[in-house]
């Protein structure tokens, strides 16, 4: 579904990607995992169309998408739920859902965001309030909400768990387990490298900018390089 070959993302003279290349199959949650610094999110946002590359290639479904700009991104079935949640937060939790769907014109918005709202009964409750006076782990679930919105077929999920209290963390990752059960392919970056491993069908380790391992989530688990940089020993 998702090729990268050859990217090499820079900031100004500083390279935040070296020649990182990675696949993600139809179906398959991958997981991205590394240290702070280590260029996940800049990753993330090259392949929505935020950070243009220097050289690479991005495909997506057989098409290159590395110009394509972030609106017409969306359009072709890829949406991002970004580190920080950035939801509007002087809007209502409804408007920021309507806002994940921007880019759709069919009739169905309102039947799929019942069905998201089904899955994030939290959501639900405060539809009618302003986002910014919600939970965190109450904006994650809308941020995660609002990307469903635009029906993607490759969900993107920057550091969801980021701040969130252990139970939080807990009901996260149960979403992305539903949403992989019900087809949806996932790429997450998360710095929670156990639950990462745990969720994920193949996994990636990014080191300042350089892909060093890659292998099935289980693999990595035990492997021991990542066990003693990752997961505590």
């Amino acid at each position: 579904m998702l090729k990268i070959e050859g990217l090499n993302v820079f900031y100004g003279a500083i390279q935040a990607l070296n020649d990182v290349t990675l696949e993600v199959n139809e179906g398959e949650v991958v997981s991205i995992i590394g240290s702070n610094g280590a260029g996940k999110s800049t990753l993330l946002r090259t392949i929505s169309g935020l950070v243009r590359p220097r050289t690479g290639s991005i495909t997506f479904e057989g098409q290159e998408i590395t110009t394509v700009s972030p609106d017409r991104i969306v359009q072709m079935g890829i949406s991002q739920s970004p580190e920080g949640r950035r939801i509007f937060t002087n809007m209502s939790v409804h408007e920021n859902l309507q806002l994940g769907a921007f880019t759709r014109r069919d009739s169905e918005v309102e039947s799929d965001m019942n069905k998201f709202l089904d899955r994030f009964p939290r959501v639900r409750e405060r539809l009618n309030q302003n986002a910014g006076t919600m939970s965190g782990g109450e904006q994650q679930m809308l941020a995660i909400c609002r990307a469903l919105m635009s029906r993607p077929r490759l969900l993107l999920l920057d550091e969801p768990s980021m701040g969130l209290a252990p139970n939080l963390v807990t009901e996260i990752f149960n979403v992305i387990n539903y949403l992989h059960s019900e087809g949806v392919t996932i790429l997450l970056v998360e710095q929670n490298a156990v639950r990462a491993l745990e969720v994920a069908d193949r996994a990636y380790v990014l080191e300042t900018g350089n892909i060093v391992l890659s292998d099935t989530g289980k693999a990595l688990l035990t492997n021991p390089k990542v066990k003693e940089a990752y997961l505590g020993g």
